[in-house]
């Protein structure tokens, strides 16, 4: 079997400081078999929390709201960047309190997942929280307005199915879900959260 080596980093040089936004650095990298490469391009990006909520009811909580980088408006989940230092799961509370309003029953880590593989970036922090209720008045701060829904399956599915849901993240998310074998891969152990009396799949832990 090959062995795969990691490259090495032989220089690395600041290009753009927009802390805590973004950074661009481009980096000149040696291969394990001794190939060289001057201008690999890497970015920092602050990591963030992505939350499938559901209610009491079992309807879905989602926003229909513009994002600029796709210059679109479409539905994405409850979610939003990590402070530094931030437990991803203590972001997630937080940003579900904040946007919605709301706060879960139990709570399923689905795990962290770097967005941009050559180029690094941000880590998605997956979450499923059920039992969702309201206790609060939603505090978001957000750029633009957003119209808060609370969707049944199948008008996620039809909105999905229209393109209503266009970010690879939230896609991402709705399959770890829905599909019960990535559900059951993926899930951490209940006993790593605060509160987590189900699985991912809704059962019994």
């Amino acid at each position: 079997m090959t062995r795969h080596r990691p490259w090495t980093v032989l220089d690395s040089r600041d290009l753009v400081d927009a802390d805590p936004f973004l950074k661009l650095r481009v980096e000149t990298v040696e291969l394990p078999d001794g190939r060289r490469i001057d201008d690999y391009y890497q970015l920092d990006m602050p990591s963030f929390a992505c939350v499938f909520a559901e209610t009491e009811d079992g309807r879905i909580v989602v926003y229909r709201q513009y994002r600029h980088g796709t210059r679109r408006v479409g539905l994405v989940f409850p979610g939003g960047h990590l402070s530094p230092g931030e437990d991803p799961l203590e972001a997630a509370k937080r940003e579900l309190l904040e946007e919605t309003g709301m706060e879960a029953a139990a709570w399923i880590d689905l795990g962290g997942y770097m967005v941009n593989a050559n180029q690094g970036g941000a880590v998605s922090h997956m979450f499923h929280a059920t039992g969702c209720r309201r206790v609060a008045e939603p505090l978001s701060d957000d750029l633009e307005d957003t119209e808060i829904l609370h969707l049944t399956r199948d008008e996620l599915l039809a909105g999905i199915g229209r393109g209503e849901m266009h970010l690879l993240t939230q896609i991402a998310l709705v399959s770890m879900v829905w599909q019960t074998e990535i559900a059951r891969a993926v899930a951490q152990p209940p006993t790593t959260l605060a509160t987590a009396p189900t699985n991912a799949l809704g059962d019994p832990a």
